[in-house]
């Protein structure tokens, strides 16, 4: 489930500065600082099982966990584990758990010490390497837990679609925040949320071999806040739940609890899932008690004025929300009503299209084939846009039976502006196969020589100027 705000525009009349200054911040630390810590851990990982150390340490690691009063079925699990042969993921939670090496240290003569190597030197040498990673030396570790790691923790990242995703929703949600409560608030609020985000996380998993990183608690926070500023306003929102895809106006509070309930059902029903749902949770909660504090001690402390903008719904946005409501309250039909209507009265619009041929797929209703092809035929897509039209394309190929040769000549024109032509080489392909051999195919030959010109793809662009010529040459023949 996503459900993402669509109210509020950038206004630079209210610059978003912290907020910029935190994304800078995420994207430098993660490309510069932490640029090396993926091989410092794997460089570990092999040294460790080149030296066979695992078998010696495995049933010291055992009576280490009981000693610490690790609840058995974390014991039951990691033996599971051992039983299955899954030794790598347990030399993982062995090096990962960073005061396991003190243990050692202090129960070496319960224990033989391995052949190979020099082994006490050998293995302080992966524990300091393991240990000196950005990740496990500021990550926040429920078995090593660091006040100054509660704040460190929020500006890591496992990698760099972490790193993107929570960047995306901090700007989506962050800058409105920013310009409603002021930059410092908006700052320390920010990083109150990533804390108590943290402190959930680590009271419910508190055996956790891995160190948490990232900052979705604190924009979880961020989010709590924009629904806080914006209260009771009804404003616009974007979701996307399973095939339903589309905009709804609602109150803004209304919303937190779905956000909430979210986390908590993903926490007890994915449990096996690397996401810490209960940072989330926690940056929520606090995100909302917070706002709402401030509310209350200080009513205006608000930019209403700034809130205040872009609050009068058009005609467009009105007949779009009827549509929305009634797919919310499962009025296909009348949803089905409203965007035929809508696309007479505004024109072709790329997401009514595609809500109509979805709702029209999951009917199985003899109109999705119609509706498909009205998608395909989008005539001004955006980037993204025909990227998800290609894809439409290539997993709906019985569509090329019934789609006018004339519509598919056009979609294969406007994919050629991709960077991949694979589809609109097949399309083009398709239709001189079909026996099309007008001056408009040749025109989508030359253009496609041009576009493989332009990738340097010097063979395909001699056939495609060739097959431009000889259709072209055809039709002045006849």
């Amino acid at each position: 489930m996503v459900i993402i705000p669509t109210e509020k525009r950038f206004d630079w009349k209210h610059p978003p500065i912290m907020l910029f200054l935190l994304v800078l911040s995420n994207v430098l630390i993660f490309f510069v600082y932490q640029d090396g810590d993926d091989q410092q851990i794997e460089d570990a990982l092999i040294r460790y099982e080149k030296l066979e150390y695992f078998e010696t340490e495995w049933p010291v690691y055992l009576k280490y966990l009981e000693s610490n009063d690790v609840p058995e079925s974390v014991i039951a699990e990691y033996s599971q584990l051992y039983e299955q042969g899954n030794s790598r993921q347990l030399t993982f939670y062995v090096l990962s758990d960073l005061r396991f090496f003190d243990y050692l240290n202090a129960h070496w003569v319960s224990f033989h010490e391995p052949e190979k190597g020099d082994y006490w030197k050998d293995r302080k040498e992966i524990h300091e390497k393991f240990g000196s990673t950005v990740i496990y030396g500021y990550g926040l570790k429920s078995k090593d837990l660091a006040v100054q790691d509660l704040i460190s923790y929020q500006f890591l990242h496992g990698d760099s679609l972490h790193l993107i995703g929570n960047m995306f929703f901090l700007v989506v949600f962050g800058f409105a925040v920013e310009a409603a409560i002021g930059h410092f608030r908006f700052l320390l609020f920010y990083l109150v949320s990533g804390l108590a985000g943290g402190v959930l996380f680590v009271m419910v998993n508190q055996h956790s071999p891995n160190a948490l990183v990232g900052a979705s608690g604190a924009i979880s926070g961020v989010m709590a806040m924009y629904l806080g500023v914006f209260r009771l306003r009804k404003i616009e929102f974007f979701y996307w739940f399973f095939i339903f895809v589309g905009f709804i106006r609602a109150p803004a509070l209304l919303i937190l609890p779905l956000y909430i309930a979210n986390e908590l059902y993903s926490y007890f029903t994915e449990v096996n899932s690397n996401v810490a749902f209960m940072a989330h949770t926690g940056g929520f909660v606090s995100g909302a008690i917070l706002i709402l504090t401030a509310l209350v001690v200080s009513p205006k402390m608000l930019d209403e004025e700034y809130l205040a903008e872009d609050e009068v719904e058009s005609p467009q946005q009105k007949d779009y929300a009827k549509i929305y409501k009634a797919i919310g309250s499962f009025s296909f039909d009348s949803a089905l009503t409203g965007i035929d209507e809508a696309l007479e009265k505004y024109g072709a619009d790329y997401d009514l299209l595609q809500l109509k041929f979805r709702i029209l797929s999951a009917r199985d209703d003899e109109g999705k084939q119609q509706a498909l092809i009205n998608l395909l035929s989008y005539e001004k897509p955006s980037a993204s846009q025909l990227e998800k039209i290609e894809r439409i394309w290539l997993d709906n190929q019985e569509i090329k039976e019934s789609m006018p040769n004339d519509d598919i000549l056009q979609l294969g024109w406007r994919l050629s502006s991709l960077a991949n032509l694979n589809t609109s080489e097949q399309i083009f392909m398709l239709l001189y196969a079909r026996g099309i051999k007008n001056e408009t195919l040749s025109h989508f030959a030359r253009k496609l020589a041009v576009a493989f010109e332009e990738r340097e793809h010097e063979a395909k662009k001699v056939r495609f100027e060739k097959a431009a010529d000889e259709i072209y040459e055809r039709c002045r023949r006849y």
